[in-house]
């Protein structure tokens, strides 16, 4: 292997403890819930998903867990906080 590949090798690992380097903007996946497969999108700050209780509420579990799982790499004020302010959420 040459050394320009092994450098970057190693700042790829040390980049991939600092997620806080990253920032999505916009992404799209599909969500396996217990019940049914949704698609769940993030646009500048902005979650939606196709399942029935986000059409209701505005938040849903499968929003919450992609919030939870991507932490600091979401933009500053795409938290779903206020909406789900007061209710107790084990780790």
């Amino acid at each position: 292997m040459d050394s320009g590949m092994v450098g970057k090798i190693l700042k790829a690992s040390q980049y991939a403890t600092e997620p806080e380097r990253i920032r999505f903007e916009s992404f799209k996946v599909t969500f396996h819930g217990k019940h049914d497969s949704h698609t769940v999108t993030y646009d500048h700050g902005k979650w939606h998903c196709t399942c029935d209780f986000f059409r209701q509420r505005g938040v849903c579990s499968h929003t919450m867990a992609l919030e939870k799982i991507l932490g600091v790499m979401l933009s500053e004020g795409s938290t779903q906080e206020t909406a789900t302010e007061g209710v107790a959420v084990a780790p």
